[in-house]
């Protein structure tokens, strides 16, 4: 099953941890890529350079689409790690940074624009934000981003653990987004199910084919 994300669109995935987030996530990156489309990675629990690592064992040629990458790294500083922007990478204080985070996808957007009027951006994940701060607040931030990432010609998926959270923040969170993915694994396949697109709710397979 291959799933096409509508243009400036909230995407969110629920999936059990190791159980095909990420197999979704680099099938769509590869897609958006091989259209010429950016792709912003903002990071709170990993750092850019595990990201490309990930992708290097994936097969994926990073340096191809590297004028198409960027990075928000939500993660280095606050694992004690203080390193310094790249050309492709700003670094922010934590997850909690809000207002540095929205700055530098403002900045990224910006420089991104000239390449492309479409952009992606991957939120991974929101559920290391729930755990910092109160689901209220980040629901406030979560309008406030989407809305400004639509503005600016994009579209966002935001990554969440099931199974973490109180459903009643669930039912918040979800009610801002367009399309809900839920992802598990059975018998080594990658299944999903997706609400909010016309035919895609039943489980199906992850089309493997990269």
């Amino acid at each position: 099953m291959k799933i096409s994300l509508p243009g400036k669109s909230a995407s969110i995935i629920v999936s059990a941890p190791l159980a095909g987030k990420k197999d979704f996530i680099y099938k769509h990156l590869r897609e958006r890529l091989e259209e010429g489309e950016p792709v912003i990675f903002l990071l709170t629990d990993s750092s850019p350079e595990d990201i490309k690592n990930e992708l290097v064992k994936d097969k994926f040629f990073f340096g191809k689409y590297v004028e198409l990458f960027r990075f928000i790294d939500c993660y280095s500083q606050q694992a004690g790690n203080l390193m310094q922007d790249k050309p492709d990478t700003r670094r922010v204080a934590g997850p909690l940074a809000l207002n540095e985070i929205s700055i530098a996808l403002a900045q990224l957007e910006a420089e991104l624009h000239k390449k492309n009027e479409k952009h992606t951006v991957i939120f991974d994940s929101l559920s290391t934000l729930l755990m910092y701060s109160n689901p209220q607040m980040v629901g406030r931030f979560l309008q406030c981003l989407i809305a400004k990432i639509r503005g600016a010609g994009g579209s966002v998926i935001f990554t969440l653990e099931e199974g973490m959270h109180d459903p009643k923040d669930m039912v918040t969170i979800e009610h801002l987004m367009n399309v809900i993915i839920n992802v598990k694994k059975e018998e080594g396949r990658v299944m999903i199910k997706a609400s909010g697109l016309e035919g895609s709710n039943d489980w199906c397979e992850l089309d493997a084919e990269k």
